[in-house]
């Protein structure tokens, strides 16, 4: 049965008034383009899922509160607004970290101990504002072939014809012809197919390596490499592996663990690049690679083998040539070499050497060489000479008579240390007896008795490894400090004899190896004997004087 119910008349009268407007509203939408069809779709939907409609109604009325509303930062959440007299209060209040940090009382001593040179520094005597006529044993123009005529002629010719600078990157109309002459000229001297010339030696490394490597390939690296290659490796993102310093069974028992558990499960397709990297001279010790080894390892587990040679080509094999030829040893099993123009050559810049594909595919995809300035035409031409004149001078044996006169000097003074037992209980000799730069580090008793051995300077789980983590700009060590002045101390009193020589010097901050501070000593070709031996009895006085205590 059914049942009335009463709807009251305001209700009713409401009702009717909602109807109309909303008839007059859906005919407002059938007057729009489009509208007819939209209100169509309604209809249906509404006739066949009320639901839809409804959700649909819903979502609609979400999105314009969702476009209309501004939008909501949790980062605001519960933030006190601060009145401008406030603001300006913390702004005059506030003292921003400086960029450098001031130089502590403790190290204070390195600013005093800076000498300046009265004329350049290229010869075998140089003279500085304190010292004058002082033997020159701190310079890394191994060769002393800057004052050369010819080398003086060839770059006041160039001056006086191309200018002192590149207008732009190689890629961008900075090479000119005596930039590609000086490539085509590496190219011979080493006997290899492809050479890149770049603007800056240290940007050498970090240019060529990242355009080979990217995340997901794998580097071994030796634990002494310099600081343009562990900034190189940081930059190209890859997985990078330390081997001890020049230990070359440490390297294959990783090489042999990396091949039975990382490269076995790699898919054809997605093979990843792999690199041994070393130097042909190390920087921060003066020793030399086991070349023939390295080789061998590298052929035998498939990698590739990138060597620094910066500061090995003049120096080593019977006519300048490096590594490879001090071990004869075809140029071509290494695949990638750089070396430096600053150092023998005379020059700036670096440059890079292989094969042609290698070398194509650097002025395409390396950096520097795309968008850093070239190399200007004048230090071009140097370097050019330079490799003439090692090349043209040669004896009946076929070696370089510039290069032997080097080696000369430096197996006279190597002999002179090596065998002084007396000085070997202060310092111990770092370098290869080929080395053009001699470093010595103090003994280990030494060291243990000022107790420089109870810490780390820099590495892994080192001092500066751990204020690193912390975010600590503060990098001043004691210990590091008190050591680099002990070696100070010699530098100084060899210089009070006449005899110029140098320390190694660091950037803790920087260095992601482990390094120990080194007494260096830079042979060129021009030293007599007289004047080594001279040098060797007073830098041996000096370590006594300041050691045997």
């Amino acid at each position: 049965m059914a049942t009335n119910i009463t709807v009251p008349e305001a209700l009713a009268n409401s009702a009717r008034q909602v109807s109309i407007y909303f008839h007059k509203f859906v005919e407002l939408i059938e007057l729009i383009p489009g509208g007819a069809i939209i209100i169509r779709y309604i209809k249906s939907s509404h006739k066949d899922d009320p639901f839809r409609t409804v959700l649909e109604l819903a979502l609609f009325i979400f999105a314009i509160r969702y476009f209309t509303t501004k939008r909501y930062e949790s980062k605001k959440k519960g933030q006190i607004k601060l009145s401008e007299r406030e603001i300006n209060e913390l702004v005059e209040e506030w003292e921003p970290e400086p960029l450098v940090l001031p130089v502590k009382d403790q190290e204070r001593w390195k600013l005093e101990k800076i000498d300046i040179i009265t004329k350049p520094g290229y010869d075998s005597h140089i003279n500085t504002t304190k010292f004058p006529n002082l033997i020159n044993l701190a310079s890394l123009n191994f060769l002393n072939l800057s004052h050369h005529p010819k080398i003086i002629s060839e770059a006041k010719r160039i001056i006086s014809q191309n200018g002192v600078g590149a207008c732009g990157p190689p890629n961008f109309y900075g090479n000119q012809d005596i930039h590609i002459n000086l490539e085509q000229s590496i190219c011979e001297f080493f006997k290899v197919d492809g050479c890149v010339l770049y603007g800056q030696d240290f940007a050498t490394a970090q240019s060529v390596l990242p355009s080979f490597l990217k995340r997901g390939d794998y580097v071994l690296v030796d634990s002494k490499c310099n600081l343009s290659i562990q900034k190189a490796l940081l930059l190209s993102r890859a997985t990078v592996t330390y081997f001890n310093h020049n230990d070359t069974e440490h390297l294959e028992n990783i090489l042999t663990e990396f091949q039975d558990e990382v490269f076995k499960y790699e898919k054809s397709g997605e093979i990843s690049r792999k690199f041994i990297i070393t130097e042909g001279l190390f920087a921060n010790s003066g020793d030399l690679p086991n070349l023939p080894k390295l080789i061998e390892l590298k052929k035998r587990f498939k990698f590739r083998l990138f060597i620094d040679e910066s500061l090995s080509i003049g120096v080593l094999g019977k006519s300048g040539r490096g590594l490879t030829e001090h071990y004869s040893i075809p140029i071509t099993d290494v695949d990638i070499i750089m070396g430096s123009l600053s150092n023998a050559l005379n020059g700036t810049g670096g440059f890079c050497i292989g094969d042609k594909v290698m070398s194509y595919h650097q002025r395409i995809g390396s950096l520097a060489y795309c968008f850093s300035a070239s190399l200007p035409a004048y230090v071009t031409k140097v370097a050019s000479t330079t490799l003439n004149l090692i090349d043209q001078e040669k004896n009946s044996q076929g070696e370089s008579k510039i290069v032997k006169l080097l080696q000369d000097n430096i197996k006279f003074i190597y002999n002179k240390f090596v065998k002084d037992s007396k000085l070997l209980e202060f310092i111990e000799i770092q370098s290869s007896p080929e080395s053009s730069i001699l470093q010595f580090q103090l003994s280990k008793s030494i060291r243990n008795v000022f107790e420089f051995d109870k810490i780390k300077y820099t590495g892994i789980n080192s001092e500066i490894g751990i204020r690193n983590k912390k975010g600590q700009s503060d990098k001043f060590i004691e210990k590091y400090n008190e050591e680099e002045q002990i070696l100070q101390k010699i530098v100084d009193n060899c210089k009070e004899n006449g005899v110029l020589i140098t320390k190694s010097t660091f950037s803790l901050a920087q260095e992601a190896l482990n390094i120990i501070p080194t007494l260096k000593i830079c042979i060129n070709k021009d030293l007599t004997h007289d004047e080594l031996n001279k040098s060797f009895e007073i830098l041996k006085k000096s370590i006594l004087l300041e050691l045997d205590q």
